[in-house]
C-alpha cells in the first residue's frame, strides 16, 4: 500500500477507502500519509472552486459521494485518530481543532451543513476521549452523560474510558455498571469497524483486571478477544498473538472451563489443517 500513497491518486472517495483500510490494519504511518494526501487533494479542489467562482468562470462539477467539506474534515479526523492510537495526544488535539468548526467553508448546501455539524459533534466526543486518555478524569461524569445522550458514541467512548483507567489506575466498575446491558449487546455487533472496537474494548478490560489481580475476569475478556481477533482475520494476527501470550502467562489462574474454551479456540484456528485431535486427547488420558 505504501506505493499507492506516493502515486497520483486524485479520486477523493478512493483515498477515503484506503484510509479506512489502513485503520483496520492498524497501519498508523500509512494512515497519516494517506490523510495528508487526502487533505492536499481536497484543499486543491476547494481552491480551484473558489478561483473559478471569483473569476465568474463555469465550475466543473466534482463527482464525489459526499460534499467537499466532508473530505477536508475526514482527513483531519482520521489523522487525529492515528495520532491518538500512537499516544501522541497533543498532535491529535491539533487535528481536532482543524475539523471542530468548518462553517467557514464557502458554498455549503444543506448536505454540507450537515457534514459541518457532524464534525463539530465528533470533535466534542474526541476531545473528551483525549482528556480521559491523558488522565483528566475530572471530566469523566460529563463524558458519561455525553455518552448516555449519544449512544452511537458509546462503544468508542467506553473503549477510551477503559484504556484511560488501565493506564492511570482509575476504578472502572461504577462507570461501567450503568451500561451493563449495552455492553452485553456489543457481542452481537457485525460491522467490521465496530467489531474491531469491541475487540480492543475486551483487550483493554483484560489489562485493567490483570492490574487489579482479578485474573479469572481478565482471562474471560482475553478469551473474548481471542475469538474476535480470529473472526477479524489476518489484519489482527498480531493482536491474536498478544492475547495468546497473556493467556499462557496467566494460564495457571484459568478455570477448567476457560482452559477448555481456550483449547477450542486454538483448534478453530487449525480447522483447515485436518488434524485428528482425538489422538492427542487419548494420549493425554
Amino acid at each position: 500500500m505504501d506505493d499507492l500513497v506516493h502515486s497520483d491518486i486524485t479520486d477523493l472517495d478512493t483515498l477515503v477507502n484506503m484510509i479506512k483500510l489502513s485503520f483496520s490494519f492498524n497501519d498508523g504511518a500509512n494512515m497519516i500519509a494517506l490523510c495528508d494526501h487526502l487533505y492536499d487533494r481536497a484543499s486543491q479542489k476547494y481552491q480551484e472552486l473558489q478561483f473559478y467562482k471569483a473569476h465568474k468562470k463555469s465550475v466543473q462539477p466534482i463527482h464525489t459521494k459526499r460534499p467537499l467539506v466532508y473530505y477536508y474534515g475526514y482527513s483531519h479526523l482520521m489523522k487525529g485518530m492515528a495520532f491518538q492510537k500512537q499516544g501522541k495526544y497533543d498532535e491529535a488535539r491539533d487535528c481536532i481543532e482543524k475539523y471542530a468548526e468548518l462553517g467557514w467553508f464557502n458554498g455549503l448546501d444543506p448536505h454540507g451543513e450537515a457534514e459541518v455539524e457532524y464534525y463539530r459533534h465528533a470533535a466534542k466526543a474526541n476531545l473528551y476521549a483525549l482528556d480521559i486518555l491523558s488522565g483528566r478524569f475530572e471530566v469523566l461524569q460529563e463524558y458519561v452523560q455525553f455518552l448516555q445522550d449519544n449512544p452511537e458514541e458509546l462503544l468508542p467512548g467506553l473503549l477510551s474510558i477503559v484504556e484511560g483507567a488501565s493506564r492511570h489506575d482509575y476504578p472502572l466498575e461504577a462507570v461501567l455498571e450503568p451500561f451493563a446491558e449495552q455492553i452485553d449487546d456489543f457481542k452481537y455487533l457485525e460491522e467490521p469497524v465496530n467489531v474491531s472496537y469491541y475487540f480492543r474494548f475486551c483487550y483493554q478490560l483484560s489489562l485493567y483486571y490483570i492490574k487489579q489481580q482479578r485474573f479469572t475476569v481478565a482471562l474471560s475478556y482475553i478469551l473474548q478477544s481471542l475469538m474476535l481477533s480470529d473472526t477479524l482475520g489476518m489484519e489482527h494476527e498480531h493482536e491474536f498473538r498478544k492475547c495468546t501470550a497473556i493467556f499462557e502467562i496467566f494460564r495457571s489462574q484459568a478455570t477448567a472451563t476457560q482452559q477448555d474454551q481456550y483449547i477450542t479456540i486454538l483448534k478453530g484456528v487449525l480447522k483447515d489443517e485436518k488434524i485428528d485431535f482425538t489422538a492427542s486427547v487419548a494420549q493425554s488420558v
